[in-house]
């Protein structure tokens, strides 16, 4: 069986794929940043002497990890939206009919009167 796919959509869907990748690259590298932040906040947190410090490195963890949460959502619908790019659409999946035949089939009837040529019977 053959499946033709359109040489503009595939170059489409291709861009869409690299773009997404590079996107995913950055989401990634962004994500370990905030890791890495947050895991150094924490250890000014241990450190810090007093309460004032405390608290604003606990605000500043909060944020941080939001951030993170925010980042780590994006992440997970780009790769949703590149594994539903992936996955042949029904369209696509669709087998062909019999090359055009099927759709001759029980469109003429033949009587008595009918002149004798070429006639094919199906069975």
């Amino acid at each position: 069986m053959v499946t033709a796919i359109s040489s503009t959509s595939a170059t489409t869907s291709t861009a869409a794929l690299d773009q997404s990748s590079s996107t995913t690259a950055s989401l990634k590298s962004s994500i370990a940043k905030l890791e890495s932040q947050i895991t150094s906040k924490e250890k000014e947190l241990e450190a810090a002497e007093t309460d004032d410090q405390e608290s604003e490195i606990n605000d500043e963890l909060t944020e941080l990890r939001a951030s993170l949460a925010k980042l780590e959502a994006q992440m997970a619908q780009m790769e949703a939206a590149e594994n539903a790019a992936e996955k042949p659409t029904a369209e696509q999946a669709k087998p062909a009919l019999l090359s055009g035949e099927s759709d001759k089939i029980g469109t003429t009837n033949y009587d008595e009167e009918t002149p004798f040529g070429e006639r094919y019977a199906y069975v």
